[in-house]
């Protein structure tokens, strides 16, 4: 525990800024989203509606999700001195595939197959797409 609590020490103004930016971001998209529900007499889709009936072609996005909040809070670093373009490829490669079988998926995927994407891209950047020192 005593690790932890030196990181979050030493890292305090990065962590506060990540905070911000989520907050940000998060306020943006309600703000968006409250101004498109406004519109929706003027068929302007909010991003609630898009999502329930786009399920089965978002399934990259799960992905891309998973992977990259795995790249942010645990980043795995790794001593070799080896170019970072391999992993970014390789999970990139795989969340184009995930965008083409999405297009040709006629149903939503379960929340089990969901929650295996999102843990999958998260497994996948960890894995072969770690930080190269």
């Amino acid at each position: 525990m005593s690790k932890l609590k030196k990181f979050l020490k030493k890292h305090l103004s990065e962590i506060r800024t990540i905070k911000i930016v989520v907050a940000v971001l998060l306020a943006l998209m309600v703000v968006i989203d409250i101004v498109l529900v406004m519109l929706e007499g003027k068929d302007f889709p909010t991003f609630s509606l898009v999502v329930k009936q786009l399920r089965h072609r978002l399934i990259w996005f799960t992905f891309l999700y998973g992977g990259l909040v795995a790249k942010i809070f645990y980043n795995r670093k790794v001593g070799e001195k080896e170019k970072e373009v391999t992993g970014l490829l390789a999970f990139f490669s795989m969340v184009f595939l995930l965008f083409v079988i999405g297009r040709h998926l006629e149903t939503a995927p379960s929340l089990f197959l969901q929650v295996l994407l999102l843990l999958s891209g998260g497994v996948l950047a960890y894995r072969a797409w770690p930080q190269y020192q």
